[in-house]
């Protein structure tokens, strides 16, 4: 049994949805604070990336931390970033439910793929087993969110047409 300190906030996926317009500006928005500011609005931009990128270094080094001892997470997505605050954006980062993570190279496992498709790595769907590349694919994925404030292929259904789409490079 893993026991993990609880994160009163929820995760990651929660927090976009309930608060993506919290941190970042709307094209109107920032035209008109563009006119306002004249020209100041880079400040503004820059601290929405710092913003981002706080972030992900707080979930990589505990993602580092996993790797460090020869794991792998297998199932890292939004929902798996479990978060706490002070005050209206993030401060502290955890990944949870490692429950698919197994140690790197791993050959008693079976092939089969877990996951959510959005987050797997391509080379995951053409047989390679789960390693620490295809984990850093997947926070390539949550970047993605991070920037969109959307999930990956939100506009898609999930299923094996968006595996054959991702394979095709589409």
């Amino acid at each position: 049994m893993l026991v993990m300190q609880y994160a009163s906030k929820g995760d990651l996926h929660r927090y976009l949805q309930k608060d993506f317009t919290n941190i970042t500006w709307n094209k109107q928005k920032l035209l008109m604070l563009w006119q306002i500011s004249e020209g100041y609005i880079f400040y503004i931009l820059n601290v929405f990336v710092v913003f981002i990128i706080l972030i992900l270094k707080s979930f990589y080094f505990r993602l580092d931390a996993i790797h460090n001892v020869d794991f792998v997470h297998r199932d890292l997505h939004s929902g798996n970033i479990l978060y706490e605050y002070n005050g209206p954006y993030i401060d502290k980062c955890k990944i949870g439910d490692l429950g698919l993570s197994q140690p790197v190279n791993n050959t008693s496992s079976n092939n089969e793929i877990y996951g959510v498709i959005p987050y797997i790595a391509p080379e995951i769907f053409k047989g390679s087993t789960f390693s620490k590349e295809s984990d850093i694919y997947s926070i390539g994925m949550i970047m993605w969110e991070l920037t969109t404030g959307c999930k990956p292929f939100a506009n898609v259904k999930h299923d094996i047409h968006l595996v054959y789409k991702i394979l095709d490079g589409e």
